[in-house]
């Protein structure tokens, strides 16, 4: 097994297989232009299926070489997964999963460290994204609410409702289109101003930048565990190869101890 796992480490085996997925992504982007798809779709439909099999071959190959460890690393179970969508049958209930296949390209995520590490540190920010997601709808439910008691009459296409109300504040907050929203109610009601000049404040130019806060923040957080690993890791190995150098240099000392031994009981030897 471990000359298995020496084959499937090997940078030549991992570029061969980055190299492959690189290949499916063109074929797929092809695949997905009318007019080549059209002339070339059974040539392209066959490199997808032989592109499919050597993933699964290279799949078990690393199972076979990391057997019950295979299941532990979230990125291979992650590899198996996207590989597995592709064997869902291209008819009825199913044919709309077929297009997932497209998913198999995301393996080149798992491939490279710093890709892992960038998606590791989106997924450690989840929490705190969700706390500011969360903060950000009370704030938008607020104004809705104080929106539609104070424009919901004169302005009711805007803010006639609750629900109406969110989804105006919503795109207020994206800043998309949001003069042309604040000069419709600013003509009924003059004051409007004060009201969007504090929501945009709040929302779109504070509490929005906090979710990217959280991501930077996440990020370094895992930039300095990873260079914790790194460092660690070359603690080790310097511990290691000056063990082996006393280890080296006590089996020298050893040596000549016991060639002086020798000699000692050779002279002995020939003296009696």
């Amino acid at each position: 097994m471990r000359g298995l796992r020496a084959v499937v480490d090997h940078p030549v085996f991992h570029w061969g297989i980055i190299v492959i997925i690189a290949i499916n992504a063109v074929v797929l982007a092809m695949d997905a232009i009318p007019s080549t798809s059209l002339a070339y779709g059974d040539i392209l439909m066959a490199i997808d299926g032989f592109i499919l099999w050597i993933f699964v071959a290279e799949l078990t190959l690393r199972l076979i070489a990391y057997r019950e460890k295979f299941f532990s690393d979230p990125w291979n179970m992650f590899d198996f997964a996207v590989v597995a969508i592709s064997f869902v049958p291209a008819a009825g209930g199913f044919q709309a999963l077929r297009a997932f296949r497209v998913f198999r390209v995301l393996r080149l995520i798992s491939a490279f460290p710093r890709l892992r590490s960038v998606v590791s540190g989106l997924l450690k920010s989840i929490p705190g994204i969700a706390a500011v997601a969360l903060l950000l709808l009370l704030f938008v439910f607020v104004a809705a609410i104080l929106a539609t008691n104070l424009y919901g009459t004169g302005v009711p296409h805007y803010f006639g409702d609750l629900w109406t109300s969110m989804f105006t504040l919503f795109k207020v907050m994206t800043l998309e289109g949001w003069p042309d929203v604040a000069d419709q109610v600013m003509a009924v009601y003059p004051s409007a101003w004060i009201f969007f000049l504090i929501y945009i404040l709040i929302t779109a130019l504070t509490v929005l930048n906090f979710f990217v806060a959280v991501i930077v923040n996440a990020m370094e957080a895992e930039a300095l565990e990873n260079k914790a690993t790194v460092q660690m890791q070359e603690n080790l190995m310097a511990e290691i190869q000056a063990l082996r150098a006393e280890l080296d240099s006590f089996r020298k000392e050893t040596g000549r101890d016991l060639d002086d031994l020798e000699d000692r009981f050779a002279r002995d030897k020939d003296d009696t």
